[in-house]
Formats: structure tokens, C-alpha cells, sequence
């Protein structure tokens, strides 16, 4: 998958994310909690504050749709979407559990494996500001 951005990325990715690399920065200084970290750059990653809080919940306990649903006041359909999203971009584990019927139950991956997929996250977006500089670099 090649992409080739303009300078208007370029420009978006210094501006509008230049408050997350900050609080990133600040968050190594300080010796923040792993968590809190992890926090702060899936927002970088563009996820939503509520997929974060979604994740977070997970960090703590195995949860089912409605009792996130019962935790954050949120319609099923909501939650559905959000967890869909940590799920494909591997943030979650769904396991079905028996009881009176077949559920889903969600937990978060571990932290140090959350890390992981950001690391990699981060290096697709360095690589393709890369590319993007050295095309620029070649044709001017």
C-alpha cells in the first residue's frame, strides 16, 4: 500500500499533532504509568477518547457488550463500533463464553503487546513521511 501525501500532510502531521508528541515527551520525563502513556499515543494514532476509555476499562476486568454498555451509558450500537475497531487493529481479545446463551467477552491485550502494535503503528508513519520527503527531495 503506497501513499504518496502532499505537503499539506506533511504540515498536518507538525501541527495538529505536535500537542500529542509533547505530552509524549513530557509523559517520559515525568515517569508516567505505562498506561497513561499508552494513552496519550493511541490518541497520536487518531483513536477516539472513548476507544481509549473502552481499552482502559478492558486493562482492568473481561467485560461483556452490556456491561460496558452499563458502565459508560452508551447505546450497544456504540459500543459495538468502538470495540470493532480495537479489535481489528488488535488491541482486544474476544473470547465466547457459555452460559444461558453463547456472549462475547472482551479483555485487553497486554500492555507490553499494546506497545508493540504501536511501535509498529509509529514506524509506518515515519516510513511514509520518509518516502514522502525523499520523492519530494528528487523532484525539486
Amino acid at each position: 500500500m503506497q501513499h504518496l501525501y502532499s505537503n499539506s500532510f506533511i504540515v498536518y502531521i507538525i501541527m495538529v499533532k505536535r500537542n500529542y508528541i509533547a505530552d509524549i515527551e513530557k509523559a517520559l520525563k515525568e515517569g508516567t504509568e505505562p498506561i497513561a502513556l499508552l494513552n496519550v499515543i493511541l490518541g497520536f494514532l487518531n483513536f477516539k477518547p472513548i476507544e481509549i476509555k473502552i481499552y482502559n476499562l478492558l486493562q482492568t476486568s473481561s467485560l461483556t457488550i452490556k456491561e460496558i454498555q452499563n458502565l459508560l451509558n452508551l447505546s450497544e450500537r456504540t459500543i459495538r463500533k468502538y470495540i470493532q475497531r480495537l479489535d481489528q487493529e488488535g488491541f482486544i481479545i474476544k473470547k465466547v463464553e457459555a452460559g444461558k446463551r453463547l456472549k462475547y467477552v472482551y479483555t485487553a491485550v497486554p500492555i507490553q503487546e499494546a506497545w508493540e502494535k504501536v511501535k509498529g503503528k509509529i514506524q509506518e508513519i515515519i516510513d511514509e513521511i520518509t518516502r514522502v520527503l525523499e520523492i519530494k527531495a528528487v523532484l525539486f
